[in-house]
């Protein structure tokens, strides 16, 4: 188990309050933990194993045990935004700056219409970038290894998700512009999906048994539900969701 050993800062953005962490394995990490909520967690946990099975560049993750000691002793806000116990930590990426609304160009168009899809699978409202700006969750690395990543799933299978909306405001939006998905190109997005759809049962096992037993009392996030949606859309529904 991988145990967080100094926290450094909290995250320069982000309402969940991530913050920067040393953990036992020499890497850092940016963690999430009590400001997340608990659904909130178990999407992140869920979602990020669904977008890495997609094919998506997922920065590396796990499950992480913060000493209740450390949080205490930190002199800041960790005591009331993360609180000790297992969160979910993503590696530190380096040389990253958030997507710029200029920046979209250079992203190879089959990726953002892999991103595109998976965020209206997973129902995500929350990957949003427009000319003046927003809040895209996705990560542009600026060095000579330039890349994208893709982050933050803590608000996904959003209940109140609305498809107009979501091709209003997506970051990615413009590469759907005056395009028609053929039958090849949806049977392989279909695959894709059934693909990642085949980890959830891994990814649930291995969540911390005291996420699901507060959930369980919260009855904050419906599992089932959801996952009969992932279901049902990875074997043509989703196809009714395109504008």
């Amino acid at each position: 188990m991988l145990e967080i050993e100094e926290i450094i800062k909290p995250a320069d953005q982000g309402i969940t309050t991530p913050f920067l962490c040393n953990a036992s394995d020499g890497n850092a990490y940016y963690v999430k933990g009590y400001a997340a909520s608990v659904a909130g967690l178990m999407k992140e946990w869920l979602g990020a194993h669904l977008a890495q099975a997609f094919g998506l560049p997922v920065p590396p993750f796990q499950i992480a045990l913060l000493d209740d000691r450390l949080v205490e002793n930190y002199n800041g806000p960790a005591v009331s935004e993360l609180k000790g116990g297992y969160v979910f930590a993503s590696k530190q990426v380096h040389s990253v700056t958030e997507l710029k609304f200029e920046t979209v160009k250079k992203i190879d168009v089959q990726l953002q219409i892999n991103v595109l899809i998976f965020d209206l699978w997973v129902e995500n409202l929350d990957r949003t970038l427009t000319e003046k700006g927003g809040n895209p969750n996705l990560l542009w690395k600026t060095d000579e290894s330039a890349g994208l990543y893709v982050i933050d799933h803590n608000l996904i299978f959003d209940d109140e998700f609305n498809k107009a909306d979501f091709w209003a405001t997506h970051a990615f939006k413009s590469v759907f512009i005056n395009k028609q998905y053929d039958a090849v190109e949806k049977l392989e997005l279909d695959i894709r999906m059934k693909k990642a759809l085949a980890c959830w049962q891994s990814a649930w096992d291995n969540m911390p048994e005291e996420w699901i037993e507060l959930n369980d009392d919260t009855q904050c996030f419906d599992p089932e539900k959801h996952l009969q949606r992932l279901s049902n859309e990875a074997n043509g529904d989703i196809w009714s969701k395109l504008p």
